[in-house]
């Protein structure tokens, strides 16, 4: 009886109160408790490098046999061309939907001179000569590298080990590309073989973050109590605008997502319940990767996809389609400009939608300053200082980073949908094979 009692009592910590209990608590340890941040902050980052751990492996495993599976059954590279138009509409449609936003909002313009003195309280407290440039002086942008080089020399990796224990994840993708291509490329028995091996290594590492699950309320507790706690009212304040607008654009992307899923599953409530863990991991951990292995649990086990297909289109989808930061880089641009009272005009909105899509395309892997130093790639294009206003978007990532995470999760399982077959499709089809 005691053992029942205590088994129960265990597996209580997966359910949606434990997690709730667990984000209420650090919410309130960070806003009102900051003593206790210390203590409770680095359970929070252990939990995460733990879950981290993981993650590499099974990117390894999933691409690797996922590429090779798909280049010895030939009526799987219909999905290529699928793949290929339906990544690059995702990208581009978030783009627009960020400048859209950003037209349509105008995030940063209509500040009085006391909003604008608190943003360069802001800029001027970062104490780095770089980021001290007032609002109204001309700017003259630095010569930089081009995107194309510095994109095609992040991709390739010197030595893969290398990269796996820097968590180089581009560098570990373009590895498990061509990893894959040559396992293909094998005769089936040694192919066959290889890939056995690859699977049992996901699925020890799978079997891994399921474990990991069960301390995810403690682990969201430390993480949320840290990241809460770096945010200051004054540049909450002083962002008053910006950060309600992107929030709302990220809301509509994630209402656009759900309404794809909703036409490709026929049903609106059950993906949000299938993704409850990914959406939960997303917010909480405010990283990409952390949120695979739970996504690919979902897309198989509870929306009923086929595994081998979402093995292969979950990681690249995560690293590829990279709606979120595609979006906030269309917005940041937008408010920049409107900041510096810059107009655009018709070439240099094209110019917003093109650069943040390459933007975004350079953050697979990247998160954090990292990320967001990505923007540069979008500003400096059109003469706008990246610099000056770099501190402002790394002070208020904290609130935004998780929410740019769930936009990159939540759409990626949307495109996911459209790549493969509309489950209405694939219920219609099961239903007449058992007749038959």
């Amino acid at each position: 009886m005691i053992k029942l009692s205590q088994i129960c009592t265990f597996k209580t910590l997966r359910s949606s109160w434990a997690v709730l209990l667990g984000v209420m608590i650090g919410l309130y340890l960070g806003l009102f408790k900051h003593e206790y941040v210390d203590f409770v902050a680095p359970v929070g980052q252990i939990y995460l490098d733990t879950l981290k751990m993981c993650i590499l492996p099974i990117l390894v495993s999933a691409i690797s046999v996922s590429i090779a599976r798909l280049l010895q059954a030939k009526e799987n590279t219909r999905y290529i061309r699928r793949m290929l138009i339906v990544f690059t509409s995702g990208v581009f449609l978030s783009a627009v939907l960020g400048v859209t936003t950003g037209i349509m909002g105008q995030p940063g313009s209509g500040y009085d001179s006391a909003s604008l003195s608190a943003l360069g309280s802001i800029i001027q407290s970062s104490n780095s000569p770089d980021l001290e440039i007032s609002l109204t002086a001309p700017y003259v942008p630095k010569e930089r590298e081009s995107f194309v080089k510095t994109f095609f020399t992040s991709l390739v990796p010197e030595n893969i080990f290398s990269a796996l224990s820097t968590g180089s994840s581009l560098k570990v993708l373009f590895f498990s590309l061509l990893f894959g291509l040559a396992i293909g490329s094998l005769n089936k028995e040694i192919s066959d073989h290889l890939m056995t091996t690859l699977d049992g290594v996901y699925l020890a590492f799978a079997k891994l973050v399921y474990w990991l699950m069960y301390f995810l309320p403690f682990g969201l507790l430390g993480l949320i109590a840290h990241d809460v706690s770096q945010v200051g009212s004054d540049v909450l304040i002083a962002m008053l605008k910006f950060i309600p607008i992107a929030l709302l654009a990220f809301l509509l992307l994630f209402i656009l997502s759900s309404t794809i899923m909703w036409h490709r599953t026929g049903s609106f409530s059950k993906p949000l319940i299938a993704l409850k863990d990914p959406i939960i991991m997303a917010l909480g951990t405010g990283n990409t990767l952390a949120c695979l292995p739970s996504t690919l649990t979902a897309m198989h086990e509870t929306l009923g996809y086929d595994k081998k297909t979402v093995d292969l289109l979950a990681p690249l989808t995560f690293m590829i389609c990279r709606t979120g930061p595609t979006l906030y880089f269309a917005l940041a641009t937008l408010f920049v400009a409107q900041l510096y009272d810059v107009d655009l005009g018709i070439n240099g909105i094209i110019t917003v939608v093109f650069s943040s899509v390459f933007a975004g395309l350079a953050t697979a892997g990247a998160s954090g300053v990292v990320l967001l130093s990505m923007l540069s790639l979008v500003l400096a294009p059109l003469g706008l200082p990246v610099d000056a206003v770099l501190v402002l978007f790394i002070v208020i990532d904290p609130v935004i980073g998780p929410v740019r995470v769930l936009a990159i999760v939540h759409t990626a399982c949307a495109v996911m949908t459209l790549i493969m077959p509309s489950q209405r499709i694939a219920k219609v089809a099961s239903v007449e094979s058992n007749l038959l």
